[in-house]
């Protein structure tokens, strides 16, 4: 990914995988090398009234014994739910190889998707969409509830480890109310800009970082090249805005900012390089 990150003259590289630091020590030798500047980060799994929301973080400590520990515990427990959710499915009359799905998703944290994917191959169903809609579903027989943090623990758990905790791919019906509540647990970030994310819809969430004053920041969400137009530096943040994140996280312990001036032309990224850990 650093490599890459170079081949496209990106200045920057936020490494935010889903519940994982382990990128992080890799990268940092390579990202050195080639004269790259590589920010920790970190995409939590996180609740809010009982939906899924992504915490990000960026410029943490990553050997935060918090956050190295949180995360330590939400992948024993996707482990534990994996099991259960395979458990499920053989109950239904249905195979899993274990061992075998992981030598097919060495890196990936594996979810709902990779074991839609090995009900596919192993032609036990006609496609993806037929495993979620008999199976995985939200409201499926296999399906067991992800393990996820309260929104404000997320949030807690990146400013105790000196980084600035910003929502990710805000859901489309998101309200400003509920912004609100997320700024005062401490959120200092919102990614305004990303796949999806249409002129109008970009607008409204640009003016609610500029209410909040909070730093407005976007991602390519990249995780595999198995999403047209997702590719790494497909959608960067704007130098000054990386500059902003920087000194917020400088200086945590004052949340607010005062929003900075017109973008540069400087290329810089906020990409989830996990090449496989989708999850879902």
């Amino acid at each position: 990914m650093v490599n890459a990150a170079a081949s496209v003259r990106l200045s920057a590289l936020a490494i935010t995988d889903h519940d994982t630091l382990s990128a992080l020590p890799v990268a940092r030798p390579e990202a050195v090398r080639l004269g790259l500047e590589l920010v920790a980060g970190i995409e939590l799994t996180a609740e809010l009234d009982g939906r899924e929301i992504h915490i990000l973080g960026h410029f943490i400590r990553d050997d935060d014994p918090a956050l190295v520990a949180a995360t330590a515990s939400l992948r024993q427990r996707r482990a534990d739910r994996l099991r259960a959710m395979v458990a499920r499915l053989e109950s239904l009359g249905l195979a899993v190889d274990l061992t075998a799905l992981g030598r097919l998703f060495p890196r990936a944290t594996l979810g709902r998707r990779h074991l839609a994917e090995w009900l596919v191959r192993t032609d036990q169903v006609a496609g993806p969409r037929e495993a979620f809609g008999l199976y995985l579903g939200d409201d499926g027989p296999a399906q067991v509830p992800k393990p996820r943090l309260a929104a404000a623990e997320a949030i807690a758990l990146v400013q105790a480890a000196g980084g600035v905790a910003g929502l990710a791919h805000p859901p489309y019906d998101l309200r400003e109310l509920t912004l609100r509540r997320l700024v005062d647990a401490g959120l200092g970030s919102l990614e305004v800009d990303g796949h999806g994310v249409d002129a109008r819809r970009g607008r409204r969430l640009r003016d609610w970082a500029d209410r909040f004053q909070l730093v407005p920041i976007a991602g390519s969400d990249f995780h595999a090249h198995d999403r047209p137009g997702r590719w790494l530096g497909s959608i960067t943040t704007p130098g000054d805005n990386l500059e902003r994140l920087r000194e917020r996280a400088r200086t945590s312990v004052s949340p607010r900012m005062v929003n900075g001036t017109r973008p540069t032309t400087t290329r810089t990224a906020a990409v989830d390089t996990a090449s496989s850990d989708e999850i879902s």
